[in-house]
């Protein structure tokens, strides 16, 4: 898939300069107002161009694009478009996010990954909980244009759908349990020869 039509050239090169920037940026290195550093100790709050997580915050709204399109336009030619806008911008903001965390690392958190308290650690900086907010607006509305695009191959009602998709929004792997579910019956039903109008 080309990514032409979402990000226009002028764009693709300025996207491409800001993470090259973020990747090759000295840990020192800050996109906004230098942090006072009061101890050696004391975690540094992200700033990507000057903005902190909770100024980035509302970019996450834009997910709400991408649901509002797969429920109410699923037929529309320019569904995958409009129905990555939320995605592709979340993922980069995503990126930055990430890469200013592993960059300016906190002390005080302790990366383990797999513990359950390792997790819980790493949840109680707010930038993490960010980053994973970001992480939820990017997936799961793929999730979501999977089960709309799955669904027109194979013949799923979308009133069918939309229930599947609701719950994907609100309890992801709950939502595309029950699209399986949805999908699973209406493949046996159309193997009976019945029709679902």
């Amino acid at each position: 898939m080309r990514l032409g039509p979402f990000i226009p050239r002028r764009g693709r090169r300025l996207c491409c300069a800001l993470l090259l920037l973020a990747v090759l940026a000295p840990p020192n290195l800050t996109f906004g107002k230098p942090q006072s550093t009061q101890k050696e100790s004391s975690r540094q709050e992200l700033q990507v161009l000057g903005l902190h997580s909770a100024d980035l915050f509302p970019v996450t709204n834009l997910s709400l694009l991408s649901w509002v399109t797969l429920i109410f336009c699923p037929r529309w030619r320019h569904l995958k478009a409009v129905a990555l806008v939320g995605p592709i911008i979340n993922a980069i903001t995503y990126t930055f996010v990430i890469l200013f965390t592993f960059s300016h690392p906190d002390p005080n958190v302790v990366s383990d990954i797999t513990s359950l308290e390792g997790i819980v650690s790493l949840f109680r900086n707010s930038d993490a909980v960010f980053a994973g907010w970001l992480h939820y607006c990017v997936f799961d509305p793929l999730i979501g244009l999977g089960e709309v695009l799955d669904s027109r191959q194979t013949g799923v009602p979308h009133l069918f759908v939309v229930p599947c998709l609701l719950l994907t929004m609100f309890l992801g792997p709950m939502g595309f349990l029950l699209y399986l579910a949805a999908r699973g019956l209406t493949m046996y039903v159309k193997d009976d020869g019945y029709t679902i109008q």
